[in-house]
């Protein structure tokens, strides 16, 4: 987090070169529940993001976005925000749930399956993983959980990436076991003496949420 603000305060630079000193501060903003419910804005938050800018709509100071939205990429949601708040906010402005992924560069040379909503396997070349399988190729490949064709298979996943809550449970469910379970050859029988269990990294790992709902789900 020091990091991004650091980078965003340089951004921001240009704009307060009028100033004699530079804002010693910046701002992390929580977007769910605190400036957005679902995809509407809460007025009481907008009225006070205001407060952040100058009569140009410029930010007085650093101002980041962290959000737990894992189903898009930065720049997507950075065209979200600035709709919906009237201000113009960078991709680099926007930290979302699985952005801390790109850090984890030990894993990125490693074939990875990927489970979530929206363009995952995009998403997960982003972030700089190479060797990406998603659920539906998985899917494809083993509709009776056996491949005739060597030609078509595809790497063995030695990594399980979850970006957030997939559409299909039961699909998922299935499959992300029938992976763990064999070790990520999911044609085999389960093994009941695996002596470790492939990688999971959990992107969001808040399974209740909101959004315009009266009641948490």
């Amino acid at each position: 987090t020091n990091i991004i603000a650091q980078r965003t305060h340089c951004d921001w630079s240009a704009d307060l070169r009028d100033s004699e000193m530079l804002p010693g501060a910046g701002v992390l903003f929580d977007v769910d529940g605190v400036l957005l419910r679902g995809g509407k804005v809460i007025p009481a938050a907008r009225r006070a993001f205001r407060k952040l800018l100058d009569q140009n709509n410029h930010f007085l100071l650093p101002v980041v976005f962290v959000t737990n939205a894992g189903s898009c990429q930065r720049h997507h949601k950075a065209q979200q925000l600035s709709h919906l708040l009237d201000v113009q906010i960078a991709p680099e402005q926007v930290v979302l749930s699985h952005s801390p992924l790109r850090m984890l560069k030990s894993f990125h040379d490693k074939c990875v399956l990927v489970s979530g909503q929206g363009p995952v396997t995009d998403i997960a070349h982003t972030l700089g993983f190479q060797k990406v399988v998603s659920i539906e190729q998985l899917r494809e490949h083993h509709p009776l959980l056996d491949m005739v064709d060597h030609n078509r298979r595809p790497k063995l996943p030695v990594t399980i990436i979850l970006f957030g809550e997939p559409i299909r449970w039961e699909t998922n469910l299935q499959l992300l076991i029938d992976v763990l379970l064999t070790n990520g050859s999911p044609g085999c029988e389960y093994d009941a003496q695996l002596s470790a269990q492939l990688p999971v990294l959990a992107c969001n790992m808040d399974l209740m949420w909101m959004a315009e709902a009266p009641s948490p789900r």
